[in-house]
């Protein structure tokens, strides 16, 4: 139960408390005693923590005999309760924080950690873009930028998406414009893992790796080389591969079947 214990920790709960609540779920109504016993808390805390799940809303109490009986509140009433007064806050907190101009030099490359904060960026830039997206992304990250691209496209047809690791003869029917780059396991040994490159307008780029769910970086720039050399970057990609398209026995036949020998230069 540590996944159950660490979401819990993530919504507000100390460890005594995702411990108890955890342990009222699952057994039903308990006395304090038989909490404390169960969820491994010591009796001098397990009182003050049921109040303050009470407190918290979730958990209920009834005046049982000599003793209480508490019972917990369901998960979905407390994740309901939890959404409103969340979306509530935050619907405060904008509006307080809108009179503050937020000023940041885009001229300087600033860092992006942790997988969710990258798409979270990502999101919020192409749902802001006006004209133009190129996009580089590995097929097992597309899913987190695909809502906002197909919105995209409804407004332009200015988007071109390059995908990295797709299977073989993969169709995606809800994207215009869209390239499969192989040689997947090549560049995936050679970088030391999977990136993404996002232009946007021609003005702003996010660009980094992702190694794993926990080990993600990125920048995010106006810097107009960084922006420029990206841009290109994707645009060589595109170009490539339209021109590939268009013998692809051919390019087979010289290259191999995943154009690998493309990349022998020397």
């Amino acid at each position: 139960m540590d996944n159950e214990l660490n979401l819990l920790n993530k919504i507000g709960l100390t460890d005594a408390e995702a411990k108890v609540y955890l342990t009222l779920s699952q057994n039903g109504s308990l006395t304090g005693y038989e909490a404390s016993k169960i969820a491994n808390v010591p009796r001098s805390k397990i009182y003050n923590t049921l109040q303050s799940l009470i407190d918290k809303g979730f958990a209920l109490y009834t005046q049982y005999e000599s003793n209480n009986k508490y019972v917990a509140v369901p998960m979905s009433e407390v994740s309901n309760k939890i959404k409103m007064e969340t979306s509530n806050n935050l619907g405060q907190l904008e509006e307080s924080f809108s009179i503050f101009p937020l000023r940041t030099n885009m001229d300087n490359i600033w860092h992006i950690k942790n997988y969710d904060n990258i798409f979270e960026k990502c999101r919020n830039i192409i749902k802001n873009s006006a004209k133009e997206i190129l996009i580089q992304i590995w097929y097992e990250d597309l899913n987190n930028i695909l809502d906002e691209i197909v919105e995209f496209q409804k407004k332009s047809n200015n988007i071109a998406v390059v995908i990295f690791g797709a299977p073989k003869d993969m169709e995606i029917p809800e994207l215009k414009n869209l390239y499969f780059h192989g040689m997947g396991e090549e560049k995936k040994k050679e970088m030391g893992g999977r990136w993404i490159t996002l232009v946007s307008d021609s003005k702003e780029v996010v660009f980094g790796q992702i190694i794993s769910k926990s080990i993600a970086e990125v920048i995010w720039t106006e810097s107009k080389p960084m922006v420029m050399l990206a841009s290109e970057y994707v645009r060589h990609d595109v170009y490539f591969y339209k021109s590939a398209n268009t013998l692809p026995n051919e390019m087979k036949q010289k290259f191999g079947d995943d154009l690998e020998k493309i990349r022998e230069i020397f």
